[in-house]
């Protein structure tokens, strides 16, 4: 069992709305073990566990149609067959469409007690806000292990060093550094840090679009997360 999963089942409850980053199907199913029991452990690898519910992109464009989460909906609305609970597993949840998102929503909202909804996302900052301020975000140790480390970058912006951090930052490949920033916001302890951050992400990423200079919505990133 990876660290991310024993920090998640020694608290105590776990939350039944989680946002996985950087968890692959694998991860998730390891914890629905968990959450369901020992005993399940057998048919959720047979891949035949009538409680536990497993949604992918669909189609050509590989996107999450309306149907499903309306499929999903319904499934929610029913009862558990044979475990305690019952879980859902959303892969590439950023690939939700904006109408898929807004049927999953209300469920979100107000979650059945028997019920676990596990997002899976690589890209959190891809999804609604609205759906990510009702998921409790959790990083997994495999994704910040590759990741850029920002602690040289947050040193000398305190040290108000501007230029030398300029001058280490590189061209290219600024969606890593936009992924570890992520990885950075999904550590925070409050819920509102973490929206805020993701908040700064989008708004960098649309400056990127609009020709803005990558070093510049970098240093603007800093000096917001330096806050």
């Amino acid at each position: 069992m990876t660290n991310s999963l024993k920090q998640i089942l020694s608290v105590g409850k776990v939350p039944s709305s989680m946002l996985l980053i950087g968890a692959d199907r694998s991860i998730a199913i390891n914890l629905v073990k968990e959450l369901l029991g020992k005993e399940h452990v057998a048919k959720i690898d047979s891949g035949n566990h009538p409680d536990l519910h497993i949604y992918v992109p669909e189609g050509k464009k590989s996107l999450h149609p309306m149907a499903s989460m309306q499929k999903l909906v319904q499934e929610m609305a029913l009862p558990p067959f044979e475990a305690k609970s019952k879980a859902f597993i959303i892969e590439e949840a950023e690939k939700m469409l904006p109408s898929s998102s807004n049927a999953l929503l209300k469920t979100l909202e107000e979650p059945n007690e028997d019920t676990f909804f596990l997002l899976l996302s690589n890209h959190p900052d891809r999804l609604l806000g609205t759906i990510r301020s009702r998921l409790h975000p959790i990083t997994f140790t495999s994704e910040e292990s590759s990741a850029i480390d920002l602690s040289p970058f947050f040193a000398l912006a305190q040290r108000q060093e501007w230029d030398r951090l300029l001058d280490e930052l590189p061209e290219e490949e600024p969606e890593s550094f936009f992924e570890a920033l992520l990885l950075f916001a999904a550590k925070q302890k409050k819920s509102s840090r973490f929206q805020k951050i993701v908040a700064h992400i989008e708004e960098g990423r649309k400056a990127l679009d609009h020709n803005v200079s990558w070093r510049n919505v970098f240093l603007h990133l800093i000096l917001q997360l330096n806050r």
